[in-house]
């Protein structure tokens, strides 16, 4: 009986081993396909990696796209995409007052504990001291942690193969390309 049971499992196993491999070929993509001609895509812009490792804290300015925001000791940090971290007083609520903006190229991302935001900047990790937010001071970079941009953030696309010896891709451009050789 045991033995039979044992048989049983083992069946079942490949069956869904079988119908796993059917299902993932059955959502197969273009990637990798060349395009012959003129078709509509997007080409990577790039900035040169010395301009995207400068940090650095600057006057408040408007938020054009907020991300993720964090609330610390009656501070706001508000995430602009590929910009960095809009420092807002909060201490009073009903009339919040843009302080600071940490310029952080190429920022997604972050994480605060206790005094010190982790935030990606690029390709590198950094660790700034917020003691004091009106001003901040890089402690570490750690270079090389995070990976190289290889696809817009949209699916179903044509796209010019990024190319990291052109430097770091900021955003993408919606462009006509000529047999742009990836597919997203």
């Amino acid at each position: 009986m045991f033995e039979t049971k044992v048989n049983q499992m083992k069946k079942i196993s490949i069956l869904f081993i079988l119908l796993s491999v059917i299902l993932l070929n059955a959502c197969y993509t273009e990637e990798g396909k060349d395009y012959e001609g003129k078709v509509m895509g997007y080409k990577p812009i790039y900035s040169s990696y010395e301009t995207i490792r400068k940090v650095s804290l600057t006057d408040a300015r408007p938020i054009r796209q907020s991300g993720k925001i964090y609330v610390k000791d009656g501070y706001l940090y508000v995430i602009e995409p590929n910009a960095g971290i809009h420092v807002i007083n909060n201490f009073d609520q009903k009339n919040p007052k843009a302080e600071r903006f940490i310029n952080i190229p190429g920022n997604i991302d972050m994480a605060i504990k206790g005094h010190i935001i982790y935030a990606d900047n690029g390709l590198d990790l950094v660790a700034i001291d917020i003691s004091d937010p009106k001003s901040i001071k890089i402690l570490k970079r750690i270079e090389g942690v995070l990976p190289y941009p290889k696809y817009p953030p949209y699916e179903n696309v044509k796209f010019e193969c990024p190319d990291s010896t052109k430097g770091y891709v900021v955003s993408w451009e919606f462009v006509e390309l000529e047999n742009p050789k990836c597919y997203r």
